[in-house]
């Protein structure tokens, strides 16, 4: 591969392939209606060019050789998410027909020039030099850097065989702290009218820490943690997205909380969080595909799912009217309001995955998983004679993208967009339901009331049952909630009565001193994974 030049990418996107293709005026657009633009690569003069508007959505990429990213080409390309480069510097004479890619290094936009057949790509050992530089670069004020690797499968069973050096490990946690510190800034405050929410968080990771390394041993012996992720692509409503990413986050959050109370020292107990932060590797990798660990990895999106099911799930959709996008968003709010409650005024029972692109157009789908809505392999006591219609639902919604300037999925499985309100913006919607022997049935629209009535009925029942605790019990919940994260993953493996589920001494010594108190259990939290001097939320490991 050789580089021709350089431009201002309009916004991040992974790197693409096809033939350039000049376009110096309306006629050019005209005569290519009928072409198959997606493998073409667009070149044109001007930031300001509009004659490309019939056309745009549907080009593999454009290089524009003026412009900012405030000109209309590159605000446009962003909404259609077409790969875009303005401010673009090349050669006087690149022939038409020459195939090129664009691709983001270090955050500069490049074009070049692909291979020839007798050019060898890439070795194997090349590509994980790059993917561990990656780790190691810092990124922006968010800690957002491009992905610029190309990963094949081959190369990504490489990356997950490989030995986690102490080294390595380092780069990775101190990778993790910078992506996670931002990201829990961001977030909204951690209040609940029920249960006292600093309290338990802090309780729940630090048993996570407590516990995890004998736990992650069994189930990895019994299915390997690549194998998990392998299998966890192949549909919806498995194991949730959030709960992969809990494990690696979580068991270094309350590493870091033991470290702010002086009860460990950074380069303590490192055999264990090299098990628990490798199973997360590996089984993150495994389940991505792509060779990113995270949702902001991939410029927050996380497209696990193949597009063979993808097709499958939007094949059932309902072209909505007012009617049935009111029975949706009702569906949607009362479904979102029960998990809630169910995992003790959490967000892990919800996760969205996407947006996967669809055939036409800027049209996109978000899958949205509501998983565990009854008594299911987490254990929980409070669950355990909830009867809901189904035991999870999946919901894919699909939009077009262009109705939004901003649009992401956080590392927590949530969408944000700008302007807000995706539901308001979704025109096709298929919900489905799942039964307690794990098959799967389409939900009509004519249905959505009665299942939203039937989970209402079990929100109060559960309401009921919370609103009867006290302070204690309350605590105790919810941190059981948070520490079943394994569980899951166990029954999948099938080692759940191999496995001890009860709380360590260690992790019950802290209750309730300090842990029964709100404030004291904030400054603990807050200092040491936010109010700290480190670069990220995570103590380097020496």
């Amino acid at each position: 591969m050789s580089v021709l030049g350089k431009g201002v990418p309009s916004y991040s996107f992974a790197p693409v392939t096809g033939t350039l293709r000049y376009f110096r005026s309306p006629d050019d657009v005209i005569a290519s209606l009928d072409s198959d633009l997606e493998s073409t690569i667009a070149l044109v003069a001007s930031g300001g060019t509009t004659f490309l508007s019939p056309i745009l959505g549907r080009l593999g990429g454009i290089v524009c050789l003026d412009g900012t990213l405030r000109s209309h080409l590159a605000i446009v390309s962003r909404e259609f998410e077409v790969p875009c480069l303005v401010g673009a510097e090349l050669p006087g004479d690149i022939p038409d027909g020459t195939t090129i890619s664009l691709r983001i290094a270090d955050g500069a936009g490049v074009v070049a020039q692909e291979t020839t057949s007798h050019e060898q790509t890439p070795s194997t050992a090349s590509v994980s030099e790059n993917w561990w530089e990656y780790i190691r670069r810092v990124g922006d004020e968010i800690a957002v850097k491009d992905f610029n690797l190309e990963i094949s499968a081959e190369i990504l069973d490489q990356l997950i065989a490989e030995d986690l050096t102490d080294e390595r490990l380092n780069d990775l946690v101190q990778h993790m702290g910078r992506a996670f510190k931002p990201e829990i800034t961001r977030r909204s405050g951690f209040t609940s009218e029920l249960f006292p929410m600093l309290p338990y968080m802090s309780l729940s990771v630090i048993e996570d820490f407590h516990s995890y390394a004998d736990r992650v041993r069994v189930i990895d012996d019994a299915m390997p943690a690549e194998e998990l992720g392998r299998r966890l692509r192949e549909g919806p409503n498995k194991i949730s997205p959030l709960w992969i990413w809990m494990i690696g986050y979580h068991y270094l959050c309350g590493r870091e909380c033991l470290i702010q109370m002086g009860k460990l020292a950074p380069d303590e107990r490192l055999e264990d969080v090299r098990t628990v932060v490798d199973f997360w590797r590996r089984l993150s990798l495994a389940h991505r595909g792509d060779g990113t660990l995270d949702y902001k990895d991939a410029g927050f999106t996380n497209r696990y799912l193949p597009t063979d099911v993808v097709d499958d799930l939007t094949s059932g959709a309902t072209r909505l009217d007012p009617i049935t996008a009111k029975g949706l968003k009702r569906l949607n709010a009362t479904v979102s309001g029960y998990s809630f409650l169910y995992f003790c005024d959490s967000r892990v029972g919800i996760c969205d995955s996407g947006p996967y692109p669809r055939p036409v157009g800027s049209q996109q789908t978000i899958v949205r998983d509501y998983l565990s809505l009854a008594p299911s392999s987490l254990a929980y006591p409070w669950a355990e004679d909830l009867d809901p219609p189904y035991t999870g639902l999946t919901m894919a919604l699909t939009f077009d993208r262009s109705a939004f300037t901003e649009f992401e999925i956080n590392d927590w499985g949530t969408t944000f967009t700008e302007p807000e309100q995706l539901l308001g913006s979704v025109t096709e919607a298929a919900v489905y339901g799942y039964r307690t022997d794990g098959t799967r049935e389409l939900i009509p629209p004519a249905q959505w009331s009665s299942v939203a009535a039937e989970l209402s009925r079990c929100h109060m029942k559960l309401y009921q049952r919370f609103a009867a605790m006290n302070r204690t019990e309350r605590i105790m919940a919810a941190t059981t909630m948070y520490t079943s994260g394994l569980r899951p993953f166990a029954a999948y493996a099938g080692v759940t009565d191999q496995i001890d589920w009860s709380m360590s001494p260690n992790t019950l010594a802290l209750y309730p001193d300090p842990f029964d108190d709100d404030d004291r259990a904030a400054a603990i939290f807050g200092n040491a994974l936010v109010a700290n001097d480190l670069p990220g939320s995570f103590s380097p490991l020496r």
